[in-house]
């Protein structure tokens, strides 16, 4: 007789449903964006997501990509006053 613990598939479903938005297409092409550098550890653990539980429909960059939107947009207004407390240079 196999344990099986419905609470926590039903808690894993839904993590992963709430996952599911960075875990889609993001409309850009990875050659038509910018390179970055990240770890190796940073890079193993975005790789096993993204192939995971992207289900090889989204890649690397697609996930970073919607993974900044998101921080972008939570932290908009607190980027937005440090950046306002920062003297800007004027040529």
């Amino acid at each position: 007789m196999q344990y099986f613990n419905h609470q926590k598939e039903t808690d894993m479903k839904r993590k992963k449903n709430d996952y599911r938005g960075f875990l889609k297409k993001s409309g850009i092409k990875a050659r038509e964006g910018k390179q970055v550098y990240i770890s190796l550890a940073n890079h193993k653990v975005i790789t096993e997501i993204v192939y995971l539980l992207g289900d090889g429909k989204v890649g690397i960059a697609d996930y970073l990509d919607n993974v900044l939107n998101e921080h972008f947009q939570t932290h908009r207004a607190e980027i937005n006053r440090m950046l306002d407390s920062v003297p800007k240079v004027e040529l």
